[in-house]
């Protein structure tokens, strides 16, 4: 396999498009995100940790329109910028500055790549305490420290992509931007149902994936959700209390990821891009070992299983011809 073109060291953020911008606004206040600026055209998002806005809102049709990653140099912009279709180096006339290279994935997807942006002052974390457990008293004469409330929201984590092919789409990514395999969800004929890959940081420990590759039912193509660590797992359970006060799409939690191994939870907007908060993710490096695992041994460590708001984003035919043929394939697997 040829080396990468250059491998990233981050994803850097979203660019999403809602009908309603003050109705969207509204709801990534109460998910946990907080404005960092605002221009003309654009609301600016941001986490906690000392990194610049991981989410670039305006007007548009409900979808993600691009996905940024952060280069290691200049010069990864200037090898990227003259690969066919790529756009020249260009200044990021955004709030945190930059210089940006443009790419079009396989299936339209906008993909910038950036390079030099200014990093924000951290904001206040999410508190934290000593837990009480397996027999060991780590917070004595002390009480929790919890706040009711929004989830502290650290950073963007991951997403996952959609489409027919994600093995291509993945191929794409990975000659591109270094993007690796961690594991990989297959069916019985080794066809991919999900590819997990992060970053490609040699010895460096990364989270379990940065972007998902997975097989959309209705055989469209989309960020089919955006994930969001936050402080700790009472962290995560407020949020979760606040986002249900207010009557929130709940579609998915709360429980811990087998693949990646998150605590969970989901929430669809009312724009209707899935949004997740997690905490506690694995952590790999270039020694881990992919591997594949089928299709009926894919089960969380515990949780309930996805609601129908969380598999299905649009609904066809082609829904259910797919949806037959995972079931069929996971008895398969089970069987063998």
């Amino acid at each position: 396999m040829s080396e990468p073109v250059i491998r990233v060291k981050k994803l850097a953020y979203v660019r999403v498009g809602a009908p309603d911008p003050a109705a969207a606004e509204l709801f990534l206040n109460e998910f946990g995100l907080q404005v960092a600026a605002r221009t003309d055209h654009a609301i600016h998002f941001r986490g906690t940790d000392a990194e610049a806005p991981c989410y670039v809102l305006s007007e548009g049709a409900g979808t993600v329109t691009a996905i940024a990653f952060e280069a290691d140099s200049a010069e990864n912009l200037a090898t990227l910028s003259q690969l066919e279709g790529a756009s020249a180096i260009e200044t990021l006339a955004e709030p945190c500055g930059g210089q940006v290279v443009r790419l079009t994935d396989p299936v339209g997807m906008q993909v910038e790549v950036v390079h030099g942006r200014a990093a924000l002052e951290p904001l206040p974390p999410s508190p934290s305490h000593p837990f009480n457990m397996n027999g060991e008293r780590a917070r004595i004469g002390g009480f929790p420290a919890v706040e009711r409330g929004p989830s502290h929201v650290r950073r963007i984590g991951h997403l996952v992509l959609e489409s027919p092919d994600p093995e291509s789409l993945y191929q794409w990514y990975h000659e591109r931007l270094g993007l690796t395999i961690s594991d990989a969800v297959r069916l019985p004929d080794g066809a991919p149902q999900m590819i997990f890959s992060r970053l490609d940081r040699a010895q460096e420990f990364v989270d379990h994936h940065v972007v998902g590759f997975q097989f959309a039912l209705d055989e469209g193509v989309r960020v089919q959700h955006i994930a969001f660590e936050v402080g700790n797992l009472d962290d995560l359970m407020s949020g979760h209390d606040h986002l249900k006060r207010r009557k929130r799409k709940h579609v998915w939690g709360i429980g811990r990821h087998l693949l990646g191994g998150q605590i969970f939870d989901y929430w669809k907007s009312p724009f209707g891009v899935i949004h997740e908060h997690w905490t506690d993710t694995d952590l790999v490096n270039e020694s881990h070992e992919a591997k594949d695992c089928g299709i009926a041994e894919m089960e969380d460590y515990w949780g309930p299983g996805p609601s129908p708001g969380f598999l299905i984003a649009r609904f066809n035919f082609k829904v259910i011809r797919n949806a037959l043929r995972l079931l069929k394939a996971r008895s398969q697997s089970a069987a063998g």
